[in-house]
């Protein structure tokens, strides 16, 4: 968070970066029955923090007009006011431009009427709130990185409103954090923290259930430490997964609860968006559900 790329990136996790961008000069060609990808990047970042992790998937057969970032300007926007006014209008985009490159490519199957998100930080909550509030009928998997799904006492230094939302972690006070509450409940109020889900929720939760066309595959990623996201377990969603993954061979990660990984390299918060492992983890992620 707050940090742009250069000022923040290890010398060796530039090289492993290199090294990701490089596996796509190898690339399959572009396959358009794929799902098309948004990608919503975290407080004070930027779509730039995207570029390894879509050269990886493009260089591994999905058409690049299936791929966007979003970006959020200011970088500080309010959770509500970035689902509504650049998230949505973006998946909109993205899906007519990806039926438009699926149709000039003379591709004869379904074009595509639904999405996957990827998401980190606290772009988790942004497309969190859009994925369950706003158009869950056009999000097929939902993927949070290193995300702020319950509030982050780090932030607690910082004024901007979207900071105020997330601090403190795990707020309950519908009045003074409506953001948190309307997400993840109160005690004794407890809401689906992943409506339309096809995971189980914990005893006790009134399930929003998957329907006939809703049904979201939500995945969360961390890393331990983070000293962005305090307490670590913030990321954890109630009623995650309900669809195996099929993790590469080699990937640090531990499915902790379902749907819940745990990133088990060395890594920070920002630099888990360069890592090589994270992007084949992503990739299989999202390939779940072909």
């Amino acid at each position: 968070m707050m940090r742009t790329p250069a000022s923040w990136l290890l010398p060796g996790m530039l090289v492993l970066a290199g090294l990701a961008w490089g596996s796509a000069a190898s690339s399959e060609p572009p396959d358009y029955a794929r799902t098309p990808v948004l990608f919503v990047h975290g407080h004070g970042l930027s779509s730039a923090d995207w570029r390894p992790l879509i050269e990886h998937l493009a260089g591994n057969g999905y058409p690049r007009e299936y791929l966007h970032g979003v970006d959020i300007v200011p970088n500080t926007m309010a959770n509500v006011q970035a689902a509504t006014s650049v998230t949505a209008p973006a998946a909109d985009m993205l899906l007519a431009r990806a039926k438009a490159a699926a149709l000039r490519a003379g591709y004869r199957g379904e074009v595509p009427r639904r999405l996957d998100i990827v998401s980190h930080s606290m772009g988790v909550v942004s497309s969190r709130w859009y994925a369950a509030k706003l158009r869950p009928e056009l999000v097929r998997t939902w993927i949070g990185l290193a995300g702020a799904n319950h509030g982050t006492q780090a932030l607690c230094p910082f004024r901007d409103e979207a900071s105020r939302e997330m601090c403190p972690a795990f707020a309950t006070n519908a009045r003074t954090h409506a953001l948190q509450a309307a997400l993840n409940g109160a005690e004794g109020a407890w809401v689906d923290e992943t409506p339309y889900g096809l995971g189980l929720d914990r005893p006790g939760v009134p399930r929003i259930a998957a329907d006939g066309t809703r049904g979201i595959l939500y995945l969360t990623v961390r890393v331990e430490p983070d000293s962005w996201i305090q307490p670590e377990r913030s990321a954890l969603l109630d009623g995650a997964g309900g669809v195996p993954i099929r993790v590469p061979a080699g990937v640090p990660v531990r499915e902790t609860s379902p749907g819940n990984f745990l990133f088990e390299e060395n890594v920070g918060h920002d630099p888990l968006l360069y890592h090589p492992d994270l992007m084949r983890l992503v990739a299989a992620m999202l390939a779940a559900r072909d």
